[in-house]
């Protein structure tokens, strides 16, 4: 799969006043038709745009990305602005780990529970401390993933279902 690539530069003019110091940042964007997606998921200083389709099986919006993921490394999902999927700063909200996904993800300062066994999925409730971390190989996956919001029909990305191939 070929990508294209944007890189975007510090600023070393020392005439520049700083905000903050940001990182050399690596955006990837996906060579599929653009879906015009405002998901991406970071990896150390590498940010690539999901792509989406109706899943076939939950007949849902489904967000997928290919990719290599890098062992022992913290993984994110965001929008472009920066906002991170699913949000951390209230209850009630976080991760579901979907068959082999439990084998390759791993959460810390969570609260993690296993479903039944007959379910085959971990459901993380996330604080704003929490942290997934990808654990397996560095590798290609490709990722899935679904975004769910509150019953109440308000866009807040409360909740991210992960399945990975």
């Amino acid at each position: 799969m070929s990508e294209q690539y944007i890189k975007v530069k510090k600023n070393d003019d020392p005439n520049t006043k700083h905000l903050e110091e940001k990182p050399l940042v690596e955006v990837t964007r996906s060579t599929e038709p653009d879906t015009g997606e405002d998901v991406y998921l970071v990896q150390s200083n590498s940010k690539h745009q999901f792509a989406s389709h109706i899943s076939p099986l939950y007949g849902t919006k489904e967000y997928y990305w290919t990719g290599v993921l890098q062992k022992d490394t913290q993984i994110k999902f965001v929008h472009n602005n920066g906002k991170q999927i699913p949000i951390h700063e209230f209850s009630n909200c976080g991760y579901t780990l979907i068959g082999k996904a439990q084998n390759y993800f791993t959460s810390k300062k969570a609260l993690s529970a296993k479903g039944e066994s007959c379910d085959d999925q971990e459901y993380i409730y996330i604080n704003q401390h929490s942290q997934l971390i990808y654990t397996g190989e560095s590798e290609e996956h490709t990722l899935f993933l679904r975004i769910y919001d509150n019953l109440e029909g308000i866009e807040n990305d409360r909740w991210v279902v992960i399945s990975i191939e």
